[in-house]
């Protein structure tokens, strides 16, 4: 599964938006819409990569078991739990 399969599923699960991943991720706006919309793969060496594949299985993680972790809304629990 590609990298931006994986994010347009974590924001249908998590009802995130580009601008809470881009938080999450601790990136510009602009560069995860280029991932989310434009189907760009991340850039840089192996252990950024390496890094911003673990955030996003710790994100997906959160996503599917926000209702364990508070009565709050997926949205906010996600980035409450991730921040």
């Amino acid at each position: 599964m590609s990298f931006q399969v994986r994010l347009k599923k974590v924001m249908e699960v998590g009802n995130l938006r580009v601008a809470d991943l881009a938080k999450l991720f601790g990136r510009r706006h602009s560069t995860v819409r280029g991932w989310v919309v434009d189907g760009r793969e991340p850039a840089g060496t192996a252990a950024d990569i390496r890094e911003l594949f673990a955030r996003l299985s710790a994100i997906e993680l959160c996503a599917k078991h926000w209702k364990a972790f508070a009565p709050r809304p997926r949205r906010q629990t996600i980035l409450e739990r991730l921040t």
